[in-house]
């Protein structure tokens, strides 16, 4: 009898001990919404172009660039849950190939997705317009792909946002994306996550860059251990100095206009039926350009 009671004592602790935890799990706030127009493939964020993307006073839209990646965007979609915080993620083709999964989880957890390329090489401004173009193309083709098999509403998640590798943009490549309504999207500022600076460093000079500005949209870069390190921090941060958060998604309509176009870059929101016997009807051809580093 005593070992059966000290048992139910310790269950009971057990459970008393997990009120306290689940009541910080609270949503502190929503996330607002700010429908971005692409048609004519507008160019958004102060830090390159004259335009925002409409967001409020100390107003921020988080963004990632780069993955995705198994070791370190399944923390911050976690943590971005923990806050109740939408963001959009840029992601980068051959790793969308590599984790499909991972691609869809972004999109079932409701953030908004961009893509950032094929495979990232630094500056397409250094490739032909053929060989920059098959890059953007192959990008929004790896993340499409890595969808097709998701609800309906996931797949809606893939925006016509672009954002170049680096933020280096080409007046015309930036046409190209226009005549097919896909919107290129910068930022106001950064935190200098992709440098070998600690995540301290890193929340630091985010907090800085964004006082500085007031608004906009904060590029960071879900491939680093020290973004997911800092980033619970960083939104309680700015949350405790009167900031909100806010998640860009398309326009109504932008995503069809976008399937809509001569040569798209982006179909329709459709089912896709991938067979088991045909798996090459699931692989994309490698990439004939180089190999390069991400940043």
């Amino acid at each position: 009898m005593k070992s059966v009671l000290a048992a139910l004592g310790i269950l009971a602790a057990l459970f008393c001990a997990s009120l306290p935890a689940r009541a910080e799990t609270a949503c502190p706030a929503e996330t607002s919404v700010v429908a971005v127009p692409a048609k004519g493939g507008p160019a958004y964020g102060g830090m390159q172009y004259a335009r925002s993307a409409g967001l409020g006073p100390k107003e921020v839209a988080l963004t990632f660039d780069d993955g995705p990646n198994p070791e370190t965007t399944p923390a911050i979609l976690d943590i971005l849950d923990r806050h109740c915080v939408k963001a959009t993620f840029f992601m980068v083709g051959i790793h969308a190939q590599k984790h499909p999964e991972i691609v869809r989880e972004v999109a079932a957890r409701g953030h908004t997705i961009g893509t950032h390329t094929w495979s990232h090489p630094n500056n397409l401004r250094h490739f032909s317009l053929e060989s920059a173009r098959r890059q953007i193309r192959q990008g929004f083709a790896a993340v499409e792909l890595a969808l097709a098999t998701a609800p309906e509403e996931d797949r809606d998640r893939l925006a016509p946002f672009f954002r170049f590798p680096g933020l280096n943009d080409s007046k015309p490549l930036m046409a190209w994306l226009g005549e097919r309504n896909i919107a290129t999207l910068s930022c106001e500022f950064g935190a200098d996550d992709w440098r070998s600076i600690s995540a301290a460093q890193v929340r630091t000079r985010a907090l800085r860059n964004i006082a500085s500005v007031g608004r906009g949209i904060l590029i960071l870069h879900d491939t680093k251990p020290r973004t997911a390190e800092m980033l619970s921090s960083l939104i309680a941060a700015l949350r405790a100095d009167g900031y909100s958060f806010a998640q860009l998604v398309p326009e109504e309509g932008a995503r069809e206009l976008a399937a809509a176009s001569r040569d798209p870059l982006i179909g329709a929101v459709r089912r896709v039926d991938i067979r088991d016997e045909e798996p090459e009807t699931a692989v994309l051809k490698p990439s004939l350009e180089p190999a390069t580093a991400l940043q």
